[in-house]
């Protein structure tokens, strides 16, 4: 028994020698450290009194989500569309809050204003009374479709028409027109303005000097909102049902696909400092939110 216990305590010893374990170090250092991809985990869905739900706004300084319902056919003058309000735990507060639109759909707030984008016009709706306060006919067949507001300016996409508007000081004017392949998605950084488009399923980037398009990244489905995430990368969704991530580098992931439940994806915002993605999930009559995990 002695000399078994000799020769497996020479064993251990042997195999703990400093060469062993600098080789044993060297192995660990070599596997790389493993990577956590972005992904989304449901949180909450709100009711579905809402009645076509095309886009949300969240509205940092009130706490409130803003719900945009076209109430059934997005491009017909019926007068029945409506802004909804929800809290950030998804519960309605006021189901609706402004009624009398037609086809609301993209949104932003500038000052006490929310502007809503209403099919040939802009509409600014007085947050504090909750009363539409001034209309800015846009002439033709604009088809607007999604907002973003920066510096004093408000843009919209003109869907169909494939242009851009700005309104500024109290007048709209076309600033953009070309083969967009139907531009939807707008967000406005400090020089330039991101489009996503729906036709082509590309994201583009808007010199707002020169007027350059650079196509940024492609193969975004039926390509509708657009928004950063806070650490310079963005998130996108297609409208029939599909949420991608896009980083810094111009490539995508996809995070969400609800395309065989028939549950669209319509005009997205996410609650950077929540870490909360809102859809809106337009025909499915709810907005439902997910938590955004993001990689190192």
């Amino acid at each position: 028994m002695k000399i078994q216990w000799f020769t497996i305590s020479l064993l251990v010893l042997l195999s703990c020698s400093p060469e062993k374990e600098r080789q044993a170090t060297d192995r660990i250092e070599q596997i790389e450290p493993e990577t956590t991809a972005p992904g989304l985990t449901r949180v909450w869905a709100s009711d579905t009194l809402l009645r076509t739900p095309e886009s949300v706004w969240y509205d940092r300084e009130r706490d409130v989500i803003y719900v945009a319902n076209v109430n059934m056919n997005p491009w017909e003058k019926d007068g029945n569309g409506f802004i909804s309000r929800l809290d950030p735990q998804g519960n309605i507060i006021d189901l609706q809050w402004v009624d009398g639109l037609h086809g609301p759909k993209g949104m932003g707030v500038s000052g006490g204003s929310l502007f809503v984008a209403d099919i040939d016009e802009v509409v600014e709706i007085d947050i504090e009374s909750a009363e539409v306060i001034n209309r800015y006919p846009v002439p033709g067949t604009p088809t607007l479709n999604d907002i973003t507001v920066g510096n004093g300016s408000v843009f919209i996409s003109g869907s169909d028409s494939n242009k851009v508007f700005e309104l500024k000081d109290g007048s709209v004017s076309e600033i953009l027109q070309g083969d967009f392949g139907r531009p939807n998605g707008l967000f406005r950084e400090p020089d330039r303005l991101l489009m996503l488009t729906s036709n082509s399923s590309m994201l583009k980037s808007i010199d707002l000097e020169t007027g350059e398009i650079t196509d940024l990244v492609g193969e975004l489905g039926h390509g509708d909102g657009i928004v950063p995430v806070g650490n310079g990368d963005y998130l996108a969704s297609s409208w029939r049902g599909e949420v991608f991530y896009i980083s810094s580098d111009w490539t995508s992931t996809q995070l969400l696909d609800t395309r065989d439940a028939e549950i669209n994806a319509a005009d997205i915002d996410y609650i950077i400092e929540k870490g909360l993605l809102l859809v809106p999930t337009f025909f499915d009559n709810r907005v439902v939110a997910y938590r955004l995990t993001i990689g190192d």
